[in-house]
């Protein structure tokens, strides 16, 4: 699992670096509004209520926050955004918490595809058939 974790965050920050810099600081401010308005949020917050109280071991819990810590200082020097990168960082928390569960969940799914396609998800998702384990296995 931890070689797992590891490939996630390395194609994550990869796909990070091409999706930020094509990025705004207006369309920055559009991503934002729109992960706040309910039909993103409350199906983000379900998602994260299934794995919220999931026990994880604390060596698999120490390389999720690094990874996280990783992503969240990368795209802070490059989006030059406070809010974004918290929004992101968390993103990859629940996309690994799921993938170290083995919970399969499409809308989980579509938002680690969207990422994989280069865009920051908010509002509708890009979708793909396939599950969660079939993404990470294509990597």
């Amino acid at each position: 699992m931890k070689q797992v974790l590891n490939t996630l965050g390395e194609i994550f920050i990869k796909t990070l670096k091409i999706t930020l810099n094509k990025i705004t600081s207006e369309s920055i401010d559009e991503i934002l509004n729109n992960r706040d308005e309910p039909e993103f949020s409350s199906l983000w917050m379900q998602a994260y209520q299934v794995v919220e109280e999931k026990e994880m071991k604390e060596a698999l819990r120490d390389q999720v926050d690094e990874i996280r810590k990783e992503i969240f200082l990368f795209t802070f020097r490059t989006a030059n955004s406070s809010d974004l990168p918290a929004y992101i960082s968390e993103d990859f928390e629940l996309i690994a918490s799921y993938c170290i569960h083995e919970i399969e969940n499409p809308w989980v799914t579509n938002l680690f595809f969207t990422y994989l396609n280069h865009q920051i998800p908010y509002g509708e998702l890009m979708k793909t058939d396939k599950t969660m384990k079939e993404l990470i296995d294509s990597l």
